[in-house]
């Protein structure tokens, strides 16, 4: 296999999942939203953006690993990762368009969840190259560079489009993410060096060995970590779904505008160099004391403090300072959980596949969390008799430390995986599953 040396390759995957990942991100600092009220108008768009969000998360959820298991077995001399990093990126351009120029909530709905579609085959195909070019034992720096870079590009586009261009019509700012992110994808795919990807020949099971046996989603007997690490991302990326939230918070608790709400997510993103700084040093650190269960699980429990703070802000202050130590806590997450997820992935051939199952999380958080975050403000209201948003933080927090508590189970590094010890066992009998050939221990 064609390999890309190793800086170039990490300067491309930054590249394509930062440019991939900003627009998804910078659509929910109010863009997403007031293109709801240009529909329905502000008295309906709490309902109808947990509606609408609710809808595209779910459709997402059956979606992105349907495109990663595409994406898996394309075949063609491009390199099926530079051609989805190409293809996705001119598709979702497209349908960023028709976004800014929908006509009705159902128009929204459907561009949003193709949107989404197709910037994720292209983080996924970013990502995919690591651990398909990359040694190991450099997943945790390597997690750490290209986690830094998703921030990185949402300050920017912050700063930017928010900032500079506040004034700005959502349709134009639209337009601006989808069109940087167009030229940033296939600058990545022409950084990457891939051979042609050619379908394997059917193997054929020789005497004493079982023939290979793949189920869509990994076997949880056979890959208990590989669960219990979609497990905390899960719960990790139920806190991080309720900020989605925060522009309607600012509306309810501070009584802003829309240009004052654009000026204020303007700076809070530069917080984000805080998320870049703790995912560099958090994978520096992870691959040198050879240790990511520690990082992940305090890292985890950092963000849900943040989540206290927001629930008993009334100080627009408390929310700024809040929302910088939530970057700190969870760009160490994203840097050493990445690394955890690549040391722990059961098959080669099912990369994109995958690592698409382990992203959906973020879509699944956010249908579930967008679907009753109307119904938790309202009985919140009612309990508290305030805005409904103390007791909406106060459950993202508690995600937040039940998303540590699932990381307890997954071996860390250096210790045996679950399937090690049945390969093992199946060579001794002399009955090895054919896949067992394909699976490297964890740490030799």
């Amino acid at each position: 296999m064609k390999k890309t040396p190793y800086k170039r390759l990490v300067a491309a995957a930054m590249l394509g999942v930062g440019t991939s990942v900003a627009p998804l991100v910078l659509l929910m600092f109010g863009i997403i939203q007031f293109n709801i009220i240009r529909l329905v108008g502000e008295n309906q768009v709490t309902a109808v953006f947990g509606m609408c969000a609710g809808i595209s998360s779910f459709a997402i959820v059956v979606l992105s690993p349907l495109g990663g298991y595409i994406a898996d077995r394309t075949w063609v001399s491009f390199g099926r990762r530079r051609f989805w990093i190409v293809t996705g990126s001119v598709l979702a351009a497209i349908c960023m368009y028709f976004f800014a120029n929908a006509a009705s909530i159902t128009e929204l709905v459907i561009t949003w969840v193709l949107a989404q579609v197709f910037y994720g085959m292209v983080t996924t195909s970013c990502f995919s190259v690591v651990p398909e070019q990359i040694d190991q034992e450099k997943f945790g720096r390597v997690s750490g560079l290209i986690g830094a870079a998703a921030p990185v590009f949402v300050m920017l586009g912050s700063m930017v489009i928010m900032g500079y261009f506040s004034a700005t019509s959502v349709h134009d700012k639209v337009l601006m993410i989808a069109g940087t992110q167009l030229v940033g994808g296939i600058i990545a795919a022409l950084m990457i060096i891939e051979g042609p990807s050619v379908k394997p020949q059917k193997e054929s099971a020789g005497p004493g060995v079982q023939p290979r046996k793949h189920g869509f989603y990994p076997s949880i007997s056979r890959y208990p970590e590989y669960s219990w690490a979609l497990l905390t991302k899960l719960l990790i990326n139920f806190t991080n779904a309720g900020l989605s939230m925060t522009t309607l918070f600012y509306i309810a608790r501070f009584a802003m505008d829309e240009k004052s709400i654009f000026e204020l997510n303007a700076l809070t993103s530069t917080g984000i160099a805080l998320m870049v700084a703790s995912g560099l040093i958090g994978g520096y650190l992870s691959d040198k004391v050879r240790k990511q269960k520690p990082f992940v699980i305090v890292a985890a429990l950092i963000t849900g403090i943040c989540m206290i703070a927001f629930a008993f802000a009334h100080n627009i202050i408390l929310v700024v300072i809040a929302n910088f130590i939530f970057n700190f806590g969870y760009g160490m997450y994203n840097a050493v959980d990445n690394a955890l997820i690549n040391r722990i992935l059961p098959s080669k051939e099912d990369y994109a596949k995958d690592i698409s199952i382990m992203n959906v999380t973020t879509q699944l958080s956010s249908s579930l969390v967008n679907f009753v975050a109307p119904t938790l403000i309202a009985f919140g209201a009612a309990f508290y008799g305030d805005d409904g948003y103390t007791f909406f933080f106060l459950v993202l927090a508690a995600f937040s430390i039940l998303s540590a508590l699932a990381v307890f189970p997954i071996p860390e590094i250096g210790q045996s995986l679950k399937r090690d010890h049945e390969r093992d066992g199946a060579l001794k009998a002399g009955s090895v599953a054919d896949d067992s050939t394909s699976i490297s221990k964890a740490h030799s």
